[in-house]
């Protein structure tokens, strides 16, 4: 029995990010090496798990499978290594979707319990998992949650989206929302089936006061999108408190007022929990948002 999960662990980087370079930057390794590991997986389980194109990637259904056992394993492994002392039930374990760490650290400064745990989860599992109770609370757009009876929802507080332009750009033409309907729209991968989708709902508020976009593409974060955006030209949207990456000398924040205060932040639990969690997490909001 092979006990090395590395390889383990750079497969379900590559479907959490969604490529291998990317999967490679989150490990700080070559691309190389998570293709080469991801290959010898496959070899060693006697299956293919990825269907690789030059273009694109997609699991097949034995990755499917194995993906969802390998983030439980992953999970339970790394509570091992951060607790040994403790036992997992008595610790919380709050997650965030992409771009919301610092709405969770302020949340769970408040919290009444010093046993914690923290992870960004990707939004394609995030409430399946959530609801398998492989993590406790899940803090992210109330938009995500929208017409999901299995969970429930506790509001934090409003939150706007800047939109960035590409400084060169924006010199050239009247203003950024002319410049915006003859430019690529980089927006963050968030889609999943049987949820409300996040960025129908984030489009249909971009495209009001005369902004538009010529065509959409797809990022794996909102520092990628900064960073084409910088680099490559175009429009991108992020949060009104991300933080822009280093060395992006060539992008103007603009804050439009129709998508200043417009989306609701929560922490979301399963309904089946809600005895075990409710009550600290209206302390939780009562001390940090009053």
């Amino acid at each position: 029995m092979n006990y090395n999960l590395k390889p383990v662990k750079y497969f379900v980087d590559v479907v959490q990010t969604h490529g291998f370079s990317s999967a490679a930057k989150r490990n700080y390794v070559s691309e190389t090496a998570v293709s080469t590991a991801v290959k010898h997986l496959e070899d060693d389980l006697g299956v293919q798990l990825i269907n690789r194109t030059p273009t694109s990637l997609s699991l097949t259904s034995a990755g499917q499978f194995f993906y969802q056992r390998a983030i439980q394993v992953l999970d339970a492994y790394g509570e091992i290594w951060r607790h040994p002392e403790q036992e997992p039930a008595a610790m919380l374990r709050v997650h965030f979707l992409q771009g919301l760490a610092d709405e969770a650290a302020a949340f769970a400064q408040q919290l009444q319990t010093k046993q914690l745990s923290f992870d960004e989860e990707p939004f394609a599992d995030a409430f399946t998992r959530l609801l398998a109770h492989d993590y406790d609370i899940l803090i992210g757009f109330e938009l995500a949650f929208a017409g999901n009876a299995k969970l429930q929802t506790f509001p934090l507080r409003k939150v706007g989206f800047d939109v960035l332009c590409n400084t060169e750009e924006v010199a050239t033409q009247p203003d950024a929302p002319t410049l915006s309907k003859s430019s690529k729209l980089y927006l963050q991968h968030w889609k999943s089936s049987g949820i409300a989708d996040i960025q129908a709902a984030m489009l249909k508020q971009y495209l009001q006061q005369n902004w538009g976009y010529a065509s959409i593409a797809q990022v794996n974060s909102f520092q990628a999108a900064a960073l084409a955006v910088n680099f490559k030209g175009g429009v991108a949207l992020v949060p009104d408190d991300f933080r822009l990456p280093a060395h992006c000398n060539h992008l103007t924040r603009l804050s439009p007022k129709h998508l200043q205060q417009g989306f609701n932040v929560v922490a979301a639990i399963s309904r089946d929990r809600q005895d075990l969690f409710e009550k600290l997490i209206l302390k939780a909001i009562s001390l940090s948002y009053r």
